[in-house]
């Protein structure tokens, strides 16, 4: 599984040209909810204005957060041109049928071998406007310490030295009445999660799975084009070339999760005391 990831470049110019995307709407929506909720608690905290935009600037992405996503225009001619549009989504995806959030929790990942015949996967993975670009530079997997009484240890993956890649995703919405719990936007809850699949020799060492990588500018278009089978897409989502990839082991701060999680590029870098158990 991959249960956490990061963007840390903070230059939305490069990632709005690398995935040939207008931002600004995306971001700019969040922000002002932001802005919004700031305001109401009172006085602009000192260096606010400092703070990447939302999405950005992240070295540890967990569940339940909000991710970037792109994703191809709701009209198929504009989609087959290329045309896309960004959203910010909530990771874990809550199913139309689902009248839980929780659910979430359980739909970060979706097994590549499971997409056609699941339930929640399966009416999605061949509906253009369903598939999904999440855009990270990195991902993280957790090793086994051999002595089970041991934290497990972390490591962060990257692709071609650090570039920003897309994920292959599935997402979806729903009319949801909780503003809190969707964020902002226009009375629905918007939800993504992310495709699993078998390691390459890069990842196979610390875990079994890995994210499916979409390798090319090509694949991210073919992955968004309304022409493509749910078939075809399910076959997309191969292990990234190896050669591509490169590891090292993290902070194992990481393996802390909820209230308090530790967050900025000191989570990149693991102390030498935990290379030494």
């Amino acid at each position: 599984m991959c249960g956490r990831f990061t963007v840390t470049t903070k230059d939305t110019k490069k990632v709005a040209d690398r995935f040939e995307v207008e931002l600004e709407k995306a971001l700019e929506r969040k922000a002002g909810a932001a802005a919004k909720e700031s305001a109401k608690g009172g006085a602009e905290a000192k260096g606010d204005k400092e703070k990447a935009p939302p999405g950005f600037g992240r070295f540890n992405v967990a569940p339940t957060q909000e991710v970037l996503v792109v994703r191809a225009s709701p009209e198929p001619e504009e989609a087959k041109q290329g045309e896309r549009e960004a959203r910010l989504m909530r990771w874990g995806l809550v199913p139309v049928w689902s009248k839980d959030l929780k659910v979430g929790y359980r739909m970060i990942n979706a097994k590549k071998e499971n997409l056609l015949k699941s339930k929640a996967y399966g009416p999605l993975v061949g509906k253009f406007r369903h598939r999904c670009l999440i855009v990270a530079d990195g991902f993280y997997e957790w090793m086994k310490a051999e002595d089970p009484k041991q934290p497990r240890q972390p490591w962060h993956f990257q692709v071609d030295d650090g570039e920003p890649f897309a994920f292959a995703g599935l997402c979806t919405r729903k009319e949801w009445s909780d503003p809190e719990d969707r964020g902002y936007d226009d009375g629905y809850l918007y939800t993504c999660t992310l495709v699993t699949t078998t390691p390459n020799k890069v990842v196979a060492p610390v875990h079994d799975r890995m994210p499916a990588i979409l390798p090319s500018p090509e694949a991210e278009a073919a992955w968004l084009n309304p022409e493509l089978s749910a078939e075809d897409a399910v076959a997309m989502c191969g292990p990234l070339e190896a050669s591509r990839m490169s590891s090292a082991p993290a902070n194992p701060k990481l393996n802390k999760v909820g209230k308090g999680m530790a967050e900025g590029p000191e989570l990149l870098v693991a102390p030498q005391e935990s290379l030494d158990v």
